[in-house]
């Protein structure tokens, strides 16, 4: 019994030290950067930028890269932090980077089809890119939703994409695999829009957290609590939690 005793104190004694370790670090923490590797904007239109990332090396490539990221999340999560950074990676082998930005759109966009930006948007950055390279074609990486309409615009308009590569992009719509796309099935999108003009983000949020509530609005926080001590782990954590709930509306 002594000895049951003496562990449970032992374990509130580890986890009053990590408890204010961890209030510790937190207010240590400010505002968290992210985004950080150095870029222009080298064109803009409405809401939407096109950024064009500085080189890191000597030798580029000679034919660049465009990313088009999704609408429903914003873009830094390819730079979120110096040491986890998709572009810092591919800009030290020498790729040439441009980036779109959606920003947030307000209201007024709820008129706004795929045309506008498959046709509009993405057609204009990519056109501007071919004429200050002085290049007929550009390859495109599209990421999620971004894929998605780099696909359609690779389809449409093939004389000017030399190669599309996407990442985790949805293509079949008809499938019953996995619980979004059934939900999606049954929203009233139509009705929505009427409703909001625009679909807002934290709506979406809510969406994809009951994907798994479980593991995204319970486990993921009981892990930090083990880990809460460690300031990098903190760190990573929250940087992870503001781009997850950085969401725009659609």
């Amino acid at each position: 019994m002594q000895r049951l005793i003496t562990s449970y104190h032992d374990m509130y004694l580890e986890l009053t030290r990590k408890m204010l370790k961890g209030f510790s670090n937190m207010l240590q923490i400010g505002d968290l950067e992210v985004d950080t590797t150095p870029k222009d904007v080298v064109y803009q239109e409405d809401i939407v930028k096109l950024y064009h990332y500085k080189p890191r090396v000597d030798k580029i490539c000679p034919v660049p890269i465009l990313i088009v990221y999704a609408l429903v999340n914003r873009y830094y999560m390819l730079d979120i932090q110096p040491d986890r950074s998709i572009i810092r990676k591919l800009l030290d082998l020498g790729m040439d980077i441009y980036l779109i930005d959606w920003g947030y759109p307000d209201k007024s966009y709820m008129y706004y089809t795929m045309d506008d930006y498959i046709n509009g948007y993405i057609n204009n950055c990519v056109n501007f890119i071919r004429e200050q390279k002085g290049i007929d074609k550009i390859n495109l990486l599209g990421i999620c939703q971004g894929g998605t309409f780099s696909a359609i615009y690779a389809a449409l308009h093939p004389e000017k994409v030399k190669n599309l590569i996407v990442m985790v992009a949805p293509f079949d719509f008809d499938t019953r695999d996995g619980l979004l796309n059934i939900w999606a099935k049954y929203l009233p999108i139509d009705l929505l829009v009427d409703v909001f003009r625009v679909i807002p983000g934290d709506y979406l949020n809510i969406g994809f957290l009951m994907l798994k509530p479980f593991s995204l609005m319970i486990d993921k926080y009981v892990g930090l609590l083990e880990n809460i001590d460690h300031k990098e782990t903190l760190e990573n954590f929250l940087r992870m939690e503001k781009w997850i709930f950085d969401s725009p509306d659609q």
